[in-house]
């Protein structure tokens, strides 16, 4: 039954609901909610549908609230209230009220509602789109013991789930969120199944799909691990991997239905993940009214903490291609190419990565090796690691830290790499003192010895490669231990560490560590690893961001004259791996990049 009022009011919708319930023979009893659904005329069809499929499994008075103000000055003044009761019918057991506001009336839609609320049953509030910035300050939404709200609806999703942490209130609850539902319950059941560390996670999804920001979030927050959103063609999210020291528990849905759990040590599985409809969705957020706290922490944990790449896409290209190299009797692994949209993403994504590198060396050595980098992005890498959700991951107290090149200055100096280094991060680590390896500052025991100093942390190095046992990350064969990970930051020119374009320290051959004199960059004198000891890292990551590299990354990646191009001889022998930023990889030519 469909009544139609024109210029009508709150108490005349009333009386018409009392009219339409008698006519059809059916009280207003057994409905246990009022759904209010704030939309516009474009919209009100599709999500009056979903409510109406909706209260089938929830008996609901539906109020649809939409507004129009009207574009004149004359519209703008007036205030009408149009209403359109319908019940029965496809309604069901319910009730709805499709409520025009014209003009000024607009404004005081709260005005309206309220004396159309169900008297002693919860309000649950859904903008479908077009949510107001603060939900539960809006007149409207102070109404309601649940407020719904969709980020996927909106221009900018990742600026929606920000919008959403900085204003949640208890009872706030997003679309976005609920689409994850059976993700979690899959990946939590397989969790329990596995008992198992998780270490990292992967989260693959379309982008701008606040489901998969979500979903991350959820498991950067619950398990305490870094987590890496990797963008994907979709539809929506199309694949979890949790790393474990057991293998990679991995779900995988590539056609948006039907998804795959590989679980180690049991076989694969198929599992119904079909993309749920709007109906659905809302039915179950009307089965708990209460506070959603797991969504208010998942979306409060910061969309800043997740690790933004294509890491986890690349890792298997990049393993195959050393593997490759190393069959066809290459002593060193060929470069691959990470690039991230801009500084600040990669900076976060290289430290997540490196707790991973530190974590997976650990596990298999028993101590880790890293080699640092100074410069702008050596320290914008510290500076991320510092605040990284996975650093206290690491048991640094079995980490080893050694620098690839020095500024040969006063111990203290802030020009220093190690003092930089401490600043940015180390002075925050529980790190074993002893094992924390500054190259020789200019006012140590041998003074103004450039080549003592050189030669004594050359000692320092082989010391570590020879005393090191089968499991605790020594124990090369060569002068310097096999660093897990060795950094270099990439110059405008092309060097790397202290090693310049037609240096003699760039031609050496026979040292693991040389003095630099003379260098074109002050200060210049300095200390320096060689090329043969940076060759004998597992793996060397170099680093560029911004437009000044661009035309040394495209030279290095395409030159084969280390003694003119420095960085081109800088790999490792499992990985070498450039870690770019857009502008650094704008000349790279497409053969290259690809």
């Amino acid at each position: 039954m469909n009544i139609d009022l024109t210029d009508t009011t709150s108490g005349r919708i009333n009386a018409a609901l009392v009219r339409a319930r008698r006519a059809m023979g059916s009280p207003a009893v057994g409905m246990v909610l009022t759904l209010v659904i704030v939309t516009d005329e474009g919209s009100h069809y599709d999500a009056l549908k979903a409510a109406s499929d909706a209260s089938k499994e929830h008996p609901s008075r539906i109020l649809v609230v939409v507004r129009r103000p009207g574009r004149s000055p004359r519209d703008r003044a007036m205030a009408r209230l149009d209403a359109e009761v319908r019940v029965g019918g496809e309604t069901g057991t319910g009730e709805t009220v499709l409520l025009r506001l014209h003009g000024e009336l607009a404004n005081h839609a709260h005005s309206v509602v309220l004396p159309l609320l169900l008297p002693d049953a919860p309000v649950v509030l859904w903008w479908p789109a077009d949510p107001p910035e603060y939900p539960s300050k809006d007149p409207l939404g102070a109404l309601a013991q649940r407020r719904i709200t969709d980020a996927a609806e909106t221009e900018d999703p990742v600026a929606a789930l920000r919008g959403r942490a900085s204003s949640y209130a208890p009872g706030d609850t997003d679309l976005a969120w609920t689409r994850v539902t059976l993700w979690r319950s899959v990946l939590a059941a397989a969790l329990d199944q596995k008992q198992a560390r998780v270490t990292r996670a992967v989260v693959e999804g379309e982008e701008y799909n606040p489901s998969s920001e979500l979903l991350a979030l959820w498991l950067a927050d619950r398990l305490g691990v870094p987590v890496e959103r990797v963008l994907s063609g979709g539809p929506g999210i199309t694949a979890v991997r949790l790393a474990t020291e057991e293998g990679d528990i991995c779900l995988e849905r590539g056609d948006g239905s039907l998804a795959t759990l590989s679980v180690p040590g049991q076989p694969d599985r198929n599992v119904a993940l079909h993309r749920r409809s709007t109906a659905e969705l809302i039915a179950e957020e009307l089965r708990r009214l209460d506070p959603d706290g797991t969504y208010a922490s998942a979306v409060r944990f910061g969309l800043d903490r997740l690790v933004r790449g294509q890491v986890a896409e690349m890792e298997a290209a990049e393993a195959a291609q050393a593997q490759a190299a190393r069959a066809m009797g290459g002593e060193q692994a060929p470069p691959q190419i990470v690039v991230h949209p801009d500084k600040e993403r990669m900076a976060r994504a290289t430290a997540a990565r490196l707790i991973t590198a530190i974590v997976d060396a650990q596990t298999a050595r028993g101590r880790a090796h890293v080699a640092l980098t100074g410069g702008r992005n050596g320290n914008a890498l510290l500076a991320a690691l510092a605040q990284a959700p996975g650093r206290d991951g690491v048991d640094w107290s079995r980490v080893d830290l050694w620098w690839g090149d020095e500024r040969f200055l006063p111990d203290g100096d802030p020009d220093r790499n190690h003092t930089q280094a401490r600043e940015a991060l180390l002075d925050a680590l529980p790190l074993e003192p002893s094992r924390v390896h500054p190259m020789p500052a200019g006012d140590g025991p041998h003074g103004d010895d450039v080549d003592a100093a050189a030669e004594a942390y050359a000692a320092e190095l082989a010391a570590a490669a020879a005393g090191g046992g089968p499991g605790d990350g020594g124990g090369t064969d060569g002068a310097v231990p096999a660093f897990d990970v060795l950094l270099l930051g990439l110059g405008p020119d092309t060097h790397v560490a202290s090693l310049f374009p037609g240096h003699p320290a760039a031609r050496e051959t026979g040292r693991t560590v040389v003095g630099v004199r003379q260098a074109p960059k002050p200060p210049p004198t300095r200390i320096s690893l060689t090329l043969p000891a940076l060759r004998a890292a597992r793996e060397v990551w170099l680093l560029a961001a911004g437009e000044d590299k661009a035309e040394a990354a495209a030279d290095a990646l395409t030159a084969g004259d280390p003694a003119r191009t420095p960085a081109a001889g800088a790999r490792g022998h499992e990985r070498t791996l450039w870690i770019l930023d857009e502008k650094a990889a704008a000349r790279l030519p497409e053969s290259v990049r690809g």
